[in-house]
């Protein structure tokens, strides 16, 4: 006799579940929360945005002394596939307008007046590679590996309405969640693929 009905696949091996990509052993770097609430904030909004795979990772509220002897405060380094950056927060409300590089931000109580932070965090960025050579020296003879450490700047405050012209807001972004007038820090900026294959960074040296 011949059965009927039953389990189609009854008798046949089940198929192996594929492994998904290996998540990093630890994603988020940040020792102490900020006392800037505003700031926390920011830090809060990109590690929602940070996948959990490799190469992805990054490092919060550090400080470094450069080889000039200068104390260093950075907001924070991202390792994505695109490359290194290093990212300087500012959370200051209000419409935002500039006369050459420097910025005022008018806000319902008063007008702040910066310089444009990018040019600052640039110089940050470029020594803080030099520490990373030093130290990739020392532990494999080679700084080969170290790749350019790109800075940015991240308008972190919900309600910004951004007038910068098209000089000034070169590497600078707003929220993925806000209308502010600039690149979303992620979609346009940290999520995006490398466009050199020599810039990509690895899970080792991600590690």
């Amino acid at each position: 006799m011949t059965a009927t009905g039953g389990d189609p696949g009854l008798g046949r091996a089940a198929a192996a579940p594929k492994p998904g990509p290996a998540k990093p052993a630890q994603q988020w770097f940040q020792e102490r929360l900020s006392p800037y609430s505003w700031e926390q904030d920011a830090l809060d909004h990109v590690r929602r945005l940070l996948p959990a795979v490799e190469p992805h990772r990054a490092w919060a509220t550090f400080s470094f002394t450069a080889q000039s002897g200068r104390v260093n405060e950075c907001d924070l380094l991202v390792a994505v596939p695109a490359g290194l950056f290093l990212v300087e927060i500012k959370s200051h409300p209000g419409e935002l307008r500039n006369t050459g590089s420097t910025w005022s931000f008018r806000g319902r109580d008063r007008v702040r007046t910066i310089n444009n932070p990018l040019h600052f965090n640039d110089l940050k960025s470029k020594e803080l590679r030099s520490q990373l050579q030093w130290a990739a020296r020392k532990l494999y003879k080679s700084d080969r590996m170290v790749p350019r450490i790109e800075p940015a700047v991240f308008l972190s405050a919900p309600d910004l309405v951004s007038h910068l012209d098209e000089v000034q807001r070169i590497r600078v972004y707003g929220r993925d969640d806000g209308a502010s007038g600039l690149g979303r820090i992620w979609q346009d900026f940290l999520g995006l693929p490398p466009d050199r294959s020599e810039r990509r960074i690895t899970e080792e040296f991600s590690r």
